[in-house]
């Protein structure tokens, strides 16, 4: 038997944390004397302690260590908890990743380098289109793309129901919402469709306004680095003396079924000259 101090220090655990695994029921003595309250352990419960410390670093929180350790999920449960685990973490390195390449962005243009993007300056006409929207919980392709995600097949599953041709792009917008919260936004799937186009069951059919003067530009791959296009195009607006005038839109010029690194993306943001 090992004294909790003995076990803390072979475990290489804190005599706090090995206290708390007790109270919580992760990891309970296997004696605690009835009159000086010492908790003991035995040499069998390293292995115990060892699963513990090895999915608390895999970044599982300590409720979902407990369902894991305590011996009662099958193997699919398992297997399903880890590859949960490994899609958030890939996702968080992807946005990690992706902050990275904005900071590096920002400290090259401290230093006077500019990472060129090609932006054209054009009128956008008067485009009629089949939306359907959802709330997402911020900007951003972590917000954003979740929910967008399965929108534009339901959509298109409507339309041919309903006998509608679209296409061949794809767009969106977003607009933020007037609510209690204020932290939301509503995403707006559309598909272009025949001017003598009508709502239906699902959908709603409205025009997009022209555009006298928009700056565009054409971002190639995944939505996980679209932002950082955004944020060269705002920036090349700022510096040329335009400013923004009116809600952003991106049409999908390639798309699904292609994967995303494949896919081609024209932002489209009104301005004015300043």
């Amino acid at each position: 038997m090992f004294t909790i101090g003995e076990f803390a220090s072979i475990g290489r655990v804190s005599v706090r944390m090995l206290r708390h695994y007790d109270e919580i029921g992760l990891l309970t003595p296997a004696k605690v004397d009835p009159f000086t309250g010492y908790r003991f352990y035995e040499g069998r419960q390293f292995e115990t302690l060892g699963r513990i410390l090895e999915f608390k670093d895999l970044g599982f929180k300590l409720v979902d260590v407990v369902r894991i350790v305590d011996g009662k999920l099958g193997n699919d449960d398992l297997r399903s908890m880890l590859a949960d685990k490994r899609a958030e973490v890939a996702s968080r390195l992807d946005l990690d990743a992706a902050r990275l390449r904005r900071l590096d962005a920002r400290l090259h243009q401290r230093e006077g380098v500019h990472t060129m993007i090609t932006v054209e300056t054009k009128s956008l006409p008067t485009t009629r289109i089949a939306q359907i929207s959802a709330t997402a919980a911020g900007f951003g392709n972590e917000n954003i793309g979740p929910v967008i995600g399965p929108m534009y097949a339901s959509l298109a599953q409507d339309l041919a129901v309903a006998g509608i041709g679209f296409g061949p792009s794809s767009l969106a917008t977003y607009e933020a919402l007037d609510d209690a919260e204020g932290a939301g936004i509503r995403v707006n799937a559309a598909f272009e469709v025949p001017p003598a186009t009508s709502s239906g069951t699902g959908f709603q059919v409205v025009d997009l306004p022209a555009v006298e003067l928009a700056a565009t530009t054409v971002h190639h791959g995944s939505m996980a680095t679209i932002g950082e296009t955004w944020e060269l195009l705002i920036a090349w607006i700022t510096e040329n003396g335009y400013e923004l005038a009116g809600i952003c839109r991106e049409t999908y010029l390639v798309s699904m079924p292609r994967p995303q690194e494949e896919w081609v993306t024209e932002l489209q943001q009104p301005i004015v000259r300043r």
